[in-house]
């Protein structure tokens, strides 16, 4: 598989904007037999036309999101541009199937449908399973993840929920040659192709003390150990009254929750990360970006600008290892990396951190295409063809092709 990246910061011109990304791709050509790409855009794009465009100019089919910021191989990471990474080959298939508008009633057989489309298109079960869910508060994005591990057998899914950098702009997914604010669209990838994945949420502690969730339901924690869990956040020393007061997104970005989650047998061990949206002092409940379940244990951290450096750094180097130490007989070419919009917030001043770190670690040989988040999807143990397949908040996830 082969991999090609093109990047635009034309954001005025639509039409302009597809010019770029046409010209750099046909230059860094030529195409394989088959071929799919992904397109990471700011909000600020004409997005109607934009998609439309691509759909039209391209001669494969194109999904991707809004996004706050994006990485790409000659900047590392920028805001204000567009990415697009072809993915192509000879000996890959690619299959897209984009849902009708998702309910939380209709989701399930919505992606089932989507799946077999996808899976009957290539002729097997697939290698690779690329999500693009619409942003929808309604429906936790872990029951996206868990519904598709269902239906395909537990093969790899990676992706991550699109954002915004604007307060009141849209959050779309792009498919079909048009932006969607409620379609979500799957690329399954079968053929010869061997994912893998680097997953790090690496955090400080601000109480390492584990407690027990004892009534929770999809993404809304009730109690911990028989308190509320407003009454745990006080037990720890979080100064809850404080955030309750200030509602701010950016306090409690800085102190998310790690959680072990006791979802199914196949439990790998690794933590996940959970952020608080709200919390209600009236019943002493919590939302969160994210599912928790009843027997999952949690504790306290809080997410630094040092936290954030290192845990990037680990993520690359942990990917390039596993590419290393892969089998010669597969070229890997391309790394796909999406990163947490609450890392983006909490880098503060200094934005580009990530991406620059990435970019010193990247060999030529690579490309790097991606965006940040408001939810991270990717394996966080994948044995003989299954994944446990997770949703991560606060996070950096990988994808080697």
């Amino acid at each position: 598989m082969r991999s090609i990246v093109a990047v635009t910061n034309e954001m005025d011109n639509a039409e302009k904007a597809v010019q770029d990304l046409l010209k750099q791709v046909n230059e860094k050509g030529p195409l394989c037999k088959n071929s799919c790409g992904f397109v990471y855009c700011d909000v600020e794009m004409d997005h109607e036309n934009f998609t439309a465009m691509l759909e039209e100019k391209f001669p494969f089919e194109i999904v991707g999101c809004t996004s706050i910021a994006n990485f790409d191989t000659e900047h590392g990471s920028q805001i204000i541009s567009a990415v697009l990474v072809v993915l192509t080959a000879d000996d890959a298939t690619f299959s897209v199937a984009v849902t009708d508008p998702l309910t939380k009633e209709n989701l399930r057989r919505e992606l089932e449908a989507a799946y077999k489309k996808t899976s009957s298109a290539i002729g097997e079960q697939g290698k690779l399973l690329f999500l693009v869910p619409p942003f929808n508060d309604a429906t936790p994005l872990d029951d996206y993840v868990d519904i598709l591990s269902e239906v395909s057998g537990d093969i790899p899914i990676f992706g991550g929920l699109p954002s915004s950098n604007i307060a009141d702009g849209d959050i779309l997914t792009y498919a079909n040659g048009r932006a969607h604010t409620d379609r979500g669209a799957i690329v399954l990838v079968g053929g010869n192709v061997r994912p893998l994945f680097s997953v790090q949420n690496v955090l400080s502690a601000f109480s390492e003390q584990k407690r027990t969730v004892t009534k929770a339901r999809d993404n809304i924690v009730y109690t911990v150990e028989d308190m509320p869990f407003v009454d745990y956040l006080k037990s720890v020393g979080m100064a809850v009254d404080d955030l309750i007061e200030q509602g701010d997104l950016a306090v409690y970005v800085s102190t998310p929750l790690k959680v072990y989650l006791n979802k199914n047998d196949y439990n790998d061990g690794i933590p996940v990360v959970r952020t608080i949206k709200t919390l209600n002092p009236a019943d002493g409940s919590g939302i969160l970006f994210g599912s928790i379940s009843e027997k999952s244990t949690v504790s306290i951290a809080t997410m630094k600008r040092q936290d954030i450096q290192d845990s990037c750094k680990m993520a690359i180097e942990e990917i390039l290892k596993k590419i290393d130490t892969s089998p010669k007989d597969y070229t890997y070419t391309t790394v796909i990396c999406v990163s947490c919009g609450g890392r983006y917030m909490v880098m503060a001043d200094d934005k580009d951190i990530e991406g620059n770190i990435i970019l010193d670690h990247l060999p030529k040989s690579l490309t790097l295409s991606g965006f940040y988040a408001y939810g991270e999807i990717c394996p966080t143990a994948v044995r003989d063809g299954k994944a446990v397949n997770r949703v991560h908040n606060e996070s950096i996830v990988m994808c080697a092709l």
